[in-house]
């Protein structure tokens, strides 16, 4: 199978699409060097500019997908807008989430020439796609573009590092309160009020990437809720109440069973 027949794209015109993808590529991240510890955009524009040269457009449907593991890998996409996800098959058949992708984030990870993941638009996507070839060429002789993409590429295993040690220690309280807090660290998550945050995904979705039964997720949604730490004010919306008490619980102040027994 094509890439192309992967999913259902389209060149994208008009204004809604210049206004969403002015400047060419973006990718934001935090410095290897300096910086205050917030994400920045790390692209000059002219480098933005040399990056659009070489790529193409794309709208994708929700639910389509991008790339499949094993697949010959010819792009790398950078999200403008919408979440995207990436998930190995295991052994057993299942399928398990490996990172979720926002905008200005880079996807298609792969190694001798072959896609590592499958990669799902959760949402639908716009995206830059960004053929391996031309790719390559620009940063063989664009070292500063090449040191860039480095630090991308850090920050993400940094916080994949981060995510797989706190799960793997975290209970089910604590594993939920990340993710929210995950959702609500995306500026881009907050719909039309600062202070709600979209969850584009769905219970399973999440269950899958913590680690916990699509029940568990529900259910620990609504102790939250009762807690006062969260208010769910949709299925996809929430509102985070109780800031002081959900940095606890992360922190390691709350426990499972110490949470259970806080009024």
């Amino acid at each position: 199978m094509q890439d192309r027949d992967l999913w259902q794209a389209s060149d994208l015109s008009g204004p809604d699409s210049q206004s969403a993808t002015a400047g060419g590529p973006a990718i934001q991240a935090i410095p290897l060097r300096g910086g205050d510890g917030e994400t920045h955009q790390l692209l000059s524009p002219s480098e933005r500019r040399e990056l659009a040269l070489i790529a193409s457009i794309r709208h994708i449907d929700a639910g389509a997908r991008l790339f499949d593991a094993g697949g010959r890998a010819t792009a790398i996409f950078n999200i403008v807008s919408g979440v995207a996800r990436v998930s190995e098959v295991l052994a057993d058949g299942s399928q398990a989430t490996v990172a979720f992708f926002f905008a200005n984030d880079l996807l298609g990870i792969f190694e001798s020439d072959h896609y590592t993941y499958t990669g799902t638009a959760v949402t639908a996507l716009t995206v830059y796609c960004l053929p391996v070839d031309a790719l390559e060429r620009l940063l063989r002789r664009d070292p500063s573009l090449q040191l860039h993409f480095l630090c991308k590429l850090s920050h993400e295993l940094r916080a994949a590092q981060r995510q797989a040690v706190a799960l793997g220690r975290y209970d089910a309280s604590q594993k939920v309160a990340l993710f929210l807090d995950f959702l609500a660290g995306h500026p881009e998550m907050h719909a039309d009020c600062k202070e709600l945050v979209t969850i584009p995904m769905t219970r399973a979705d999440i269950a899958d990437y913590v680690g916990l039964s699509t029940e568990s997720v529900s259910r620990t949604l609504q102790r939250l809720r009762r807690k006062g730490i969260i208010e769910l004010v949709t299925s996809q919306q929430f509102r985070i109440r109780d800031r002081a008490r959900l940095d606890r619980l992360l922190t390691g102040g709350g426990s499972e069973n110490a949470f259970r027994r806080e009024a």
